[in-house]
Parts: C-alpha cells; structure tokens; sequence
C-alpha cells in the first residue's frame, strides 16, 4: 500500500510539473498604484489604482513584528522547513479523502505565496500538486527572509489592499513602519478570512479581537514577545484600537487632480497609469491651496 502511495504521489507530482510557471515569477511585478503627490513630494493628493491597491516596500521597511506575528500566525516552522509542512500536508490529506474538503492549516507560507503569485485559485489536485512542486523549486532559489518579503508584498489583506504597506495605510493610516505591536497582530490576523475579520465590513467586533489575542497567544508561545508585551498589546486591542475611516474616493484639490491623471494617461496610457506604481510630483503647494478654497 504504501509502496503504490508513493508511486501515486509521484505520477501525480510528475504530471504537475508539465507546463509550470516559472517559480521566479513570484518576484515579477505585480499591479501597483501610482500616487500624485503635491510639491513637496510627501502628501498624497490621488492614488489610482485598479481593483487592487498595492504598494510594494523593502523588507526593511516592514517592522520586525509583523514579521513575527504573521510567521507565528501562518507557519510556525517557515524558518525551519523546506517549503511544505508535512503535518499540515498530511492533515489536509486526510481531510480532503476522509470528508471530501479541504482543511485550512496545511499551507506554508511558501505554498501561499505560490497560490497567490503564480496559480489560479482553483482548488483541484492537479493545482496543488503544481503549488508543491513550484514552493519547492522556490525555496532553492531564495532566501527564507526574501521569501517572506515577496508574501508580504503579495497577500491580500481584504478590500483592495494588497500587501502590508497597503494594509497599513488602509486600516491604520500609517506606513508599515510605523505599526505597533498591537496593529502587527491585528493585520497578520486578517489573511485568514479576510472579509470575516474586517473592521470595516463585520458587524462583530469581537470576531477581530479574538483573532488578534490568538495572533498574540502564538508570538508569545514562539518567543517573539514577552508577557508583559502581549498583555499590553491585548489591553489596547480589547479597549478598541483605532482604525482608519474606511476610504471611498480620497481626492484633494480634484480638479487639478484629475487634469494631471488625463496628462499622464495621454503620455502612458490608461493601464499604465493604473497598474504601474507612477509616484508623480506635481507643482501644487497645499497651504496655498487650503487657503485659496477657503477664500
């Protein structure tokens, strides 16, 4: 029995690997925003964006403990594995031939960057077969720390926010550097099921808190924090936090706005302009401008 498993796993495998995507695509780039700024190169007037915001940011630019929570959150072992879990596998296995679903939990990081990166969402055996076989090939060509970076410029956060600058932005109105302990566990916390956490779109708060202690329960089993900091991390998030206004269209001064993004449009084209990460600086000077509106 045995012997025909193997075999088994190893036609399917072989069968996978017909047609791969080439595993450096994963670090390709991907849709980005482009951002008008005013003149001093620092505030945002406009960003325009496709269905997905994404700015991509260095590794370190990302603070350590959303490095931590969202390795203690996702795969405990990524820095110790080569790609898959078997546990997590064998587990998924079973779920998957016992009752016919698909259990959460048997991911890598690695194995999630590949589904997001590089493969279509379906969920058949023939595609994670294909993810096995590509986050193997994966984790011979980078480094565990670049690995982990290239997923966190990549996982969707819920909304249009990809990616943990864009998350950062999104929830908290800050850049990712700036994040504190408590906010790294709430964003690491949100892959899972993004819609079900969200502050903006669920109606039970208590959902994402919960969430986040878990977030924080697992920093402090795997070392990352200190019980001192994981009890004052879950006494700000269990008082509420304070996340941004969710975000419709967010346009200053629009008529000159929309007069630059018709220039660069006509220079670029269209798809350009939304998908490929333009920082543009304009003559616009807000103080004047404020005032000028007040008049």
């Amino acid at each position: 029995v045995s012997a025909g498993g193997v075999f088994t796993v190893s036609l399917i495998l072989a069968i996978a690997s017909i047609g791969l995507p080439f595993p450096g695509q994963v670090q390709a780039d991907r849709p980005e925003a482009s951002i008008i700024y005013a003149r001093d190169g620092q505030t945002e007037l406009y960003r325009i964006r496709g269905d997905r915001d994404r700015t991509p940011i260095e590794f370190d630019q990302m603070p350590k403990c959303i490095k931590d929570a969202t390795v203690a959150a996702e795969d405990k072992t990524f820095y110790k594995h080569e790609g898959l879990d078997p546990r997590g596998l064998g587990r998924a296995i079973l779920a998957y031939v016992e009752f016919g679903y698909r259990s959460g939990g048997g991911s890598t990081i690695t194995q999630q960057l590949v589904k997001n990166a590089l493969l279509s969402p379906e969920q058949t055996i023939t595609r994670k077969a294909k993810e096995l076989v590509l986050s193997l090939e994966i984790e011979q060509m980078f480094s565990k720390d670049r690995i982990l970076e290239l997923y966190l410029n990549e996982i969707p956060y819920g909304s249009t926010a990809y990616g943990i600058q864009a998350a950062s932005q999104t929830y908290f109105g800050k850049n990712a550097a700036d994040l504190t302990l408590a906010e790294c566990a709430t964003l690491a916390g949100l892959p899972q099921s993004p819609t079900y956490y969200s502050p903006f779109t669920s109606n039970d708060p208590s959902r994402l808190q919960g969430r986040t202690n878990y977030v924080l329960d697992r920093m402090l089993e795997d070392g990352y924090i200190t019980e001192q900091q994981a009890n004052e991390a879950k006494a700000q998030v269990n008082t509420g936090l304070q996340f941004a206004a969710a975000k419709g269209e967010d346009i200053r001064a629009p008529h000159f706005v929309f007069y630059v993004r018709e220039q660069l449009e006509r220079e670029y084209g269209a798809k350009t302009v939304q998908e490929g990460g333009l920082k543009v600086v304009t003559t616009l000077d807000v103080a004047k401008q404020d005032i000028a509106e007040d008049v």
